[in-house]
């Protein structure tokens, strides 16, 4: 007998042995009781606080302790916590329920908000913490991006009838699809490497796209990488919002102390926020944890609190790299209540994960070149064993059914001709076969022309990459008039885009006109041109060479001759009047911190937020190209904006110009008046109570400020139109002799030239774009004697893209 009771307390000896070196270290997923739904940052404590870990953005964990683990503890903001006695298997997956009721309605807060020592502590060390003011870093990211529909198997049974009822039979084959598959798949791995204080490269080394075969472009983090809680003003996903990390916050949000969480030596607290009732700006709302050691971020949920109509959430996680916290895994998710699928709720989700991260690498800043993104000849050929190797995790089912699926339908369906086409169609250009149909010569409104129909055309690249030949034919049905072109372009150096370009056309420009190298104007944010009521008649010609040296800084020089035969101030008992000039031009644009894009086979540039500045040198050349006019003309242009925590958005443009010498009266410059009797809308450029030629000068400086205030001053539940503020201000001086004709018809505006304005932008608006109103009022010297007529009312319209 004794025996067996030595024989069984052995046997129990060494069936512990391994249950205790098993529960050293645990790993598991934590997930949504209801929905199934993996949950990131879940926090996790083991032995009452000893040590603790919380979740990926997958919800997966691993802990490992020195000591053996008898119980674990998860809680996560809106569930309910769960104690957990490990067993010896050391796997642990666990589904929290999500609380009956919310939590800041139930906590109680008296006399110093616990909550807000920590965030000033983290404000204190925000300059610390920030990524960017690390010297030098690299690593490599892995992103994946999905896009999906509202899972059927989630839905709530109790509301099936409903939705079934009011679907027809595209409900329930988007339905079927959804059960076995995603929309749509695509993944990309890619090289990043960072030099203070802004040089960025990063190169997509692979790309697959489901429906795909040759991709040419790969999905990157740059908006999730990019925002940065410890910025006054991040930037997310396009708009400015208060950081709750900015000096001052406190007074702005409402933080609340959900959970403290003991990890060894070091806490974690885990705080919400959201904006101040009563508090009008752009806000955030999610929650922080933030760790007691170094007091920095580790992890952060947010999403905006101002914009109803944005559905984009996003949550980054912070892992200890090298003795930094350094960001370690990003995640996106996208969705548009306003737009349905088949009855579906689409929805996106992006996720990186950011390895191989080296915080001293040897780096120069020649290792640097002007392109700041592209894409390596071989990314979109990579084989299947080398994504195994990048990818954090294998494809589930879903995800490779998707790519067998759509890669089929797009092989069958030819998707990859379709992005070649929308690759052109960015550019403006259509391509069938070496031939490119220029999209912008089809059609053009305007009050001179009236409608316009053309159609322009140029080589592409599938006949030669150095070399393209192209033309253009237009035809005007209010001015009766054709217009025609044609130029060649040889590119010299691909890598500088340096370019000789020669050119011919017979078409139409504005009197009095401003006219700087690589500046852009497209229909949405400039409005002016088409409002414009007289035009000149023009016979052009020109060799040009442009480029790029630097990064930031374009080059252009130009010897032209023109023959101007202007409407504007005609009269008609009097012979038409021709200025034959020829000018020499050297001009430059300047865009500190832009950055370079390479994909979708095309060059496109991303705004830094240092102000752009244009210069431009004219030479009137007298007897040469037959030119009758010797002068020297300068110009200046600047824009810029500076954001604000309290006021905003402030932008500005500032331009001068000076001429002297003999000029011709079309080389002079309008006052750049953008009002028109028949056309109530907001040009965007220009002084929008000033007509278009009622001042001419030879020297002029304009400063136009506009001053959005986003929603701060107007928030209600059915009313949240964007507040803009604007005075523009210009002034002008005018001592060149002027034909007889037009003398008495032209003012100048040596007084000063002033209006004011406020828009309410975005009253009527959607997830893409906005319609609202404004007023204007002009003021000063030159108000008009009626004060009624000093009002304008004007509508305005916005973007998203």
């Amino acid at each position: 007998m004794l025996q067996l009771r030595v024989f069984f307390l052995l046997l129990f000896c060494l069936a512990t042995i391994p249950t205790i070196a098993q529960v050293q270290e645990v790993h598991g997923t934590v997930r949504d009781a209801e929905t199934r739904e993996k949950l990131p940052f879940v926090s996790i404590a083991a032995n009452q606080g000893e040590t603790g870990t919380t979740t990926n953005l997958e919800g997966q964990f691993r802990l490992r302790h020195t000591r053996p683990i008898t119980s674990l503890r998860f809680s996560y903001v809106g569930y309910m916590p769960q104690l957990i006695q490990p067993d010896s298997t050391g796997k642990i997956d666990v589904y929290l329920q999500p609380s009956a009721a919310q939590l800041h309605e139930v906590i109680v807060r008296a006399g110093v908000n616990p909550a807000h020592r920590i965030i000033e502590l983290a404000t204190r060390n925000r300059e610390r913490n920030r990524p960017e003011n690390i010297p030098a870093y690299t690593y490599r990211t892995y992103n994946k991006f999905i896009l999906t529909a509202t899972d059927p198997r989630n839905l709530n049974l109790s509301d099936t009838t409903f939705i079934v009822e009011a679907k027809d039979s595209s409900y329930y084959k988007m339905k079927k699809i959804l059960e076995k598959q995603h929309l749509f798949l695509m993944e990309s791995v890619t090289n990043f490497a960072y030099l203070k204080p802004n040089h960025t490269q990063e190169t997509i080394v692979a790309t697959r796209v489901s429906g795909l075969q040759q991709p040419s472009f790969g999905i990157v983090a740059a908006e999730a990488r990019d925002f940065s809680v410890y910025a006054d003003m991040p930037i997310f996903f396009g708009k400015n919002y208060l950081s709750p990390l900015s000096p001052g916050s406190t007074r702005k949000y409402d933080f609340i102390l959900q959970e403290t969480v003991v990890s060894g030596q070091d806490s974690v607290f885990i705080i919400s926020f959201a904006p101040l009732k009563g508090r009008n700006f752009n806000g955030l709302k999610g929650l922080l944890y933030i760790n007691s050691d170094g007091w920095a971020v580790q992890n952060i949920i947010a999403e905006s609190a101002s914009d109803a109509k944005s559905g984009i959430k996003l949550q980054q996680q912070f892992s200890k790299v090298q003795g930094r916290w350094f960001p370690t895994e990003l995640d996106v998710e996208i969705t548009i209540p306003q737009i349905e699928m088949k009855g579906h709720q689409p929805y996106g989700r992006i996720r990186t994960y950011i390895t191989n991260i080296n915080l001293s690498p040897d780096l120069k800043k020649s290792d640097f070149g002007a392109i700041a993104l592209s894409q390596s000849p071989l990314a979109n050929k990579q084989p299947e064993y080398i994504w195994q190797q990048y990818r954090h995790d294998s494809l589930d089912t879903f995800e490779q059914r998707t790519y067998t699926v759509i890669d089929s339908v797009g092989k069958a369906q030819n998707l990859d001709r379709s992005i070649r086409i929308m690759e052109y169609l960015i550019t403006k250009k259509l391509p069938i076969g070496p031939i490119s149909l220029d999209l912008n010569r089809l059609l053009h409104v305007s009050d001179f022309e009236g409608v316009r129909l053309g159609i322009g055309a140029h080589t592409n690249e599938q006949l030669l990459d150095w070399f393209s030949i192209g033309g253009y034919w237009g035809y005007g049905f209010k001015d009766d008039e054709q217009k025609y072109g044609a130029d060649a372009i040889f590119t010299l150096h691909k890598p500088s885009n340096l370019k000789l370009q020669a050119a011919y056309w017979e078409d139409v420009l504005e009197p009095g006109g401003r006219r700087l190298p690589f500046r852009e104007t497209n229909l949405f944010s400039d409005l002016r041109q088409p409002l414009l009521p007289y035009l000149d008649y023009t016979t052009h010609q020109h060799v040009s060479l442009s480029g790029r040296l630097g990064r930031y800084l374009q080059l252009h020089t130009q010897l032209q001759q023109e023959e101007r035969r202007p409407t504007l101030f005609a009269a008609f008992d009097q012979p038409q009047a021709i200025y034959t000039i020829t000018e020499a031009k050297a001009g430059l644009r300047f865009a500190y911190g832009e950055q370079l894009m390479q994909l979708f086979n095309q060059t496109m540039a991303t705004p830094g937020k240092y102000p752009v500045l244009w210069l431009q040198y004219t030479r009137g050349l007298d007897g040469v190209l037959n030119g009758n006019y010797s002068y020297n003309k300068y110009d200046l242009r600047l824009e810029g904006s500076l954001l604000h925590r309290t006021f905003g958005k402030s932008n500005f443009t500032l331009a001068a110009g000076l001429v002297t010498g003999d000029v011709p009266f079309v080389n002079l410059y309008n006052g750049y008046g953008s009002y028109s009797d028949e056309y109530e809308v907001y040009s965007g450029e220009g002084f929008e109570t000033m007509a278009p030629y009622e001042f001419f000068s030879d020297k002029f400086t304009a400063l136009f400020l506009q001053q959005d205030l986003g929603k701060r001053l107007l928030r209600t539940k059915f009313f949240k139109p964007d507040v803009v503020l604007v005075t523009n201000i210009g002034y002008g001086n005018l001592k060149q002799e002027l034909p007889e004709l037009i003398l008495p018809q032209v003012k100048t505006m040596e007084k000063g030239f002033f209006e004011s304005g406020l828009m309410l932008n975005n009253v009527i608006s959607s997830a893409f774009s906005g319609i609202g109103v404004g007023v204007f009022y002009r003021y000063g010297a030159y108000e008009l004697p009626k004060r009624k007529d000093n009002l304008k009312f004007k509508l305005t319209a916005t973007i998203a893209f």
